[in-house]
């Protein structure tokens, strides 16, 4: 049965899958028009000997944990050789399409720069379990350039029980973890900054931080101002359209919000269901979403299609 699913998930996604031997930096895409959330192309490349998930990562400007997830048997040290699945196609957050959408889940934030029909998206880096940001709605106050860090107490506590005692004050430069772009929310010291960790992306490693990488906030900072409405949400399943066919794209549950499987898959059946037309006919492989709820890559998968209605005679 496991086979027979595999199969069937190679067959759905070969419409998506791409083989490209250079990568390509591009983070910005025309919005989907209409019911259409669909975005990007999955590609492939050669992994050679000095290859990781981490170089890859880097290389292709995805998070760490997206190279992982993509290519079973992968680790964050290692992959299992041959193509490796680069997994940049996206399902759009079933949001209206403003300000900035960050998916904790995902590790990925989505921006609409207001009036041009486009979406940008990047990797993230995201709190350790238990120092998540709050899930919540909020909005950009001020942005900094060179920012100084004021160690909060946790991690000053943290710190201290690692031998190291932190200065109350660090001001910009090679060392100050902030990096050289600060973008500081409502929510009280939790910031969206550039990092000295790039090996971060992709991964839970802040203490509630959204970490980026400096190429993608040096991108986005300018784009971004004061009163920019900001989701912070946890959506571990996306479902969305693209030309008649509906996909289903799950990544791993945040461990502290996961509400274990039969509820995640009643959830997001539900989720397929209401994605569904009220008129009109939808085949929608249902066991295959399951399997792919149990086996959750990151990438989208084709699970139903769109029957059109012919006119009677």
């Amino acid at each position: 049965m496991i086979m027979k699913y595999m199969a069937c998930i190679l067959l759905v996604t070969a419409n998506l899958f791409i083989i490209i031997m250079q990568p390509t930096s591009a983070s910005s895409f025309i919005i989907p028009s209409g019911e259409n959330a669909l975005i990007g192309n999955i590609k492939s490349t050669q992994a050679t000997s000095n290859d990781t998930p981490t170089t890859l990562a880097q290389r292709y400007n995805i998070g760490l944990n997206a190279v992982v997830n993509a290519n079973p048997g992968a680790t964050e040290q290692t992959l299992t050789g041959g193509y490796v699945k680069i997994p940049t196609a996206f399902i759009l957050p079933a949001l209206p399409h403003k300000g900035i959408i960050i998916n904790l889940a995902e590790m990925r934030m989505y921006y609409y720069p207001e009036g041009t029909g486009n979406v940008m998206t990047f990797p993230v880096g995201i709190g350790k379990i238990g120092k998540t940001i709050p899930i919540q709605n909020t909005v950009v106050t001020r942005k900094a350039v060179n920012p100084v860090w004021i160690p909060p107490p946790d991690i000053r506590k943290y710190n201290r029980e690692q031998g190291i005692e932190l200065p109350y004050k660090m001001e910009a430069g090679p060392d100050n973890p902030l990096g050289p772009y600060a973008i500081y929310l409502r929510i009280p010291t939790y910031l969206i900054h550039s990092t000295i960790f790039p090996e971060s992306i992709g991964r839970r490693a802040s203490f509630g931080c959204i970490r980026m990488n400096e190429g993608d906030i040096k991108e986005f900072f300018p784009l971004v101002k004061p009163g920019t409405f900001v989701a912070i949400i946890n959506m571990p399943n996306k479902v969305g359209w693209d030309q008649g066919r509906l996909y289903l794209e799950a990544h791993p549950p945040l461990e502290e919000h996961d509400q274990g499987e039969q509820t995640n898959l009643n959830n997001v059946l539900t989720t397929i269901a209401n994605a569904l037309p009220s008129h009109g006919i939808t085949l929608v492989d249902w066991q295959l979403a399951a399997y792919i709820l149990q086996q959750p890559d990151g990438i989208p998968h084709e699970i139903g299609i769109k029957i059109p209605l012919t006119a009677r005679s």
